[in-house]
């Protein structure tokens, strides 16, 4: 109990935060945030939705310079019967803190796919590299135009 109650009291902290950062909208954004944290504020039925919305709640925080509610996918109105777990891909894979199992192989294999999908070559050249002991790397990607 006590970890769903810390979580509630971090989503209303988030909750000003957001308030703050979004003061800027516009009337459509404002509409469509709102309908947004009106999801995130229903979705409380086990403690993977409450980190779930704990990653939405910040990555809004953290956008709201780059006009979250105005870009896809965040510039419709989420389905109201969709559980937040199907909207959980709308989140790019490096924000999704607190709801992932860290240890889980279909992350693994998500955040692998992701990766490869942002690389020009489609993860060509890194797919032949040997994989470090270990398993970490670093890789650089420059743009030549």
């Amino acid at each position: 109990m006590a970890e769903v109650d810390e979580l509630n009291k971090d989503f209303e902290c988030a909750m000003k935060q957001f308030e703050i950062a979004h003061q800027h909208l516009n009337y459509r954004e404002k509409s469509i945030a709102t309908e947004w944290i009106k999801k995130l504020k229903k979705a409380n039925n086990s403690i993977e939705d409450l980190k779930l919305r704990l990653d939405f709640i910040d990555y809004f925080i953290n956008c709201s310079k780059c006009s979250i509610f105005s870009t896809e996918p965040f510039n419709k109105v989420p389905h109201p019967n969709a559980p937040l777990q199907k909207l959980r891909n709308m989140l790019p894979t490096s924000h999704k803190i607190r709801s992932v199992d860290a240890t889980s192989d279909e992350q693994r294999k998500l955040y692998v796919e992701e990766m490869f999908d942002n690389m020009a070559d489609r993860g060509a050249f890194l797919s032949d590299q040997p994989v470090p002991l270990d398993g970490t790397f670093f890789l650089v990607i420059i743009n030549q135009k």
